[in-house]
C-alpha cells in the first residue's frame, strides 16, 4: 500500500547540478520559476494527483505562465503608466472616517494616489494601524486603556492659565474632565507642573496652581508660560488621536482588538512591549523606509496602491503594473516621486529631462555643461521624430 502511494505521487526532480538549491535557475530548467513549481508540488499532495495528472497540470500552468509573460521589446513602461492613468480618473475624492468617540481619517481616492505618486514626505492622514499582543487584542478595556495612553497629551490640553500682569504671577487651573477622559495621575500631573512652571507655588482651595515670579520681566513670564503649555505629559510625539476597532486576524480567522491612529511614529511604536512589531504598520511610506528600509517601503508603495485601486475603488488593475511603478520609485535606494524633483532629475538624457516641465531651465543647463544627447530613450526619439526602440523599432534588420 505504502509502495503504490510512494509512486503515484512523484517530486519534480531536480537536475544534478553544481551549484546550491537555491542558485539554480528553475526557469531555466523547467520553464517555471521555483515558487509555482513548489505550488504545484502541494496541489499533487493535497489532491492525491498521480504522476500524469501532475504532469498535465504543469503543461497547463506552463501554457498560462508563457501567455502572461512580457514579448522582448514590449513597452511595458508605457503600457504601465497607461493601466495606472486611466483608471485613475475614475477615483473618487472621499476621505474614509472611522467613527467613535475620536474621529479617525484615512485618505483615499485620487489625493491618496498623488501623494504616494510624488513620494511625498509626509501624508496628508498619516494613520497607524497598531496591532497588539495577545493579552490586549482579546480584551477591548485592556485595547482601550492603552490606546489612551499612546496620545500625545501636552500640558495645553488639560490645564487653563491666568495671567496677573500686575502681580507678575500665574494661576494654573486643571480640567478634571479632560484628565478623567486621558486617564492621567493627578498627582503625577501636578507634579509636572511645579517642575515646569519654575515659580514659587502656592497652592489654591479650588485645586489651583498660584505660581509667583518676583522680580522676573513680563517676557520673560509670558515665554515660560508657552513653555508649559507645549510640555508633554504622556503618550507618543505625533499621535494625535486613537480609536479601537474590531478586525479579522488574518492568519488564525478570529477577531481582535486593533488601535488606529491619527499621526505617526512607527519608530516608537513598535519597540513598545504591548505592541505586535511584525504587523504594525503605517501609511506614510517615507517613515517605513527610514525605519524599516527601502525593500519594506517598496512593499509598502504597493500595498498602499493596491488598497486605493483595487480594495477601496473596485478597479481592476494588473499588479505588475504597480510592481513596475514601485520598482522605478526605489531602485537606487530612496523614495523618488515621479515628479521635477524626483525620478525625472535622475535621468541621464537632456531631451527626457526637458520634456517633463520646465523644458527651457533643463536644455540650458544641459548646454552650459556640454552633455551629449544619446538618443536611447523612448522620449528622446519621439521628440527627434524617430522610431522609438521598442516593439518592431527594436529590431534592426538590413536585406538585399
Amino acid at each position: 500500500m505504502v509502495k503504490k502511494k510512494e509512486e503515484k505521487i512523484k517530486e519534480i526532480q531536480v537536475p544534478e547540478v553544481n551549484l546550491e538549491a537555491s542558485e539554480i535557475d528553475y526557469l531555466q530548467v523547467y520553464g517555471l520559476p521555483k515558487s509555482i513549481l513548489d505550488e504545484i508540488d502541494a496541489v499533487a499532495l493535497n489532491k492525491n494527483l498521480t504522476t500524469e495528472q501532475k504532469e498535465k497540470l504543469v503543461e497547463k500552468v506552463k501554457l498560462e505562465f508563457d501567455k502572461i509573460k512580457a514579448e522582448p521589446g514590449e513597452a511595458v513602461g508605457i503600457i504601465a503608466a497607461q493601466s495606472l492613468g486611466e483608471p485613475g480618473t475614475q477615483l473618487t475624492l472621499r476621505t474614509k472616517h472611522y467613527a467613535g468617540a475620536a474621529e479617525v481619517s484615512v485618505g483615499s481616492g485620487i489625493h491618496r494616489l498623488e501623494e504616494i505618486v510624488d513620494g511625498r514626505s509626509k501624508a496628508k492622514y498619516s494613520t497607524m494601524t497598531i496591532y497588539l499582543i495577545e493579552e490586549l487584542r482579546n480584551d477591548q478595556k485592556k485595547a482601550d486603556d492603552f490606546a489612551k495612553s499612546l496620545i500625545d497629551v501636552r500640558l495645553g490640553d488639560v490645564i487653563k492659565i491666568e495671567e496677573d500682569f500686575k502681580e507678575k504671577s500665574i494661576v494654573v487651573k486643571i480640567i478634571l474632565e479632560e484628565v478623567k477622559a486621558r486617564n492621567i495621575n493627578m498627582e503625577e500631573l501636578e507634579q509636572k507642573i511645579e517642575k515646569n512652571a519654575k515659580g514659587k507655588m502656592k497652592k489654591l482651595k479650588d485645586n489651583s496652581l498660584e505660581f509667583n515670579y518676583g522680580k522676573e520681566t513680563l517676557l520673560k513670564i509670558r515665554k515660560q508660560v508657552l513653555k508649559l503649555l507645549s510640555t508633554r505629559i504622556q503618550g507618543v510625539r505625533g499621535i494625535d488621536k486613537t480609536i479601537v476597532v474590531k478586525e479579522k486576524h488574518k492568519a488564525e480567522g478570529t477577531e481582535e482588538w486593533i488601535v488606529r491612529t491619527t499621526g505617526t511614529n512607527l519608530k516608537v511604536v513598535i519597540k513598545l512591549p504591548e505592541v505586535d512589531g511584525s504587523r504594525t504598520t503605517t501609511n506614510d511610506i517615507k517613515e517605513i523606509g527610514r525605519v524599516l528600509g527601502i525593500e519594506a517601503a517598496r512593499n509598502s508603495i504597493v500595498n498602499e496602491m493596491n488598497d486605493v485601486l483595487i480594495v477601496k475603488n473596485g478597479i481592476d488593475v494588473d499588479i505588475r503594473h504597480i510592481l513596475l511603478l514601485a520598482d522605478l520609485m526605489t531602485y537606487d535606494g530612496d523614495i523618488k516621486g515621479i515628479v521635477r524633483s524626483g525620478i525625472t532629475r535622475g535621468k541621464s538624457s537632456p531631451f527626457a529631462r526637458a520634456a517633463f516641465e520646465e523644458t527651457t531651465k533643463h536644455l540650458l543647463d544641459a548646454a552650459f555643461k556640454g552633455e551629449k544627447e544619446l538618443l536611447q530613450g523612448v522620449v528622446e526619439n519621439i521628440i527627434v521624430g524617430q522610431p522609438i526602440k521598442v516593439g518592431t523599432g527594436i529590431v534592426k534588420l538590413v536585406m538585399k
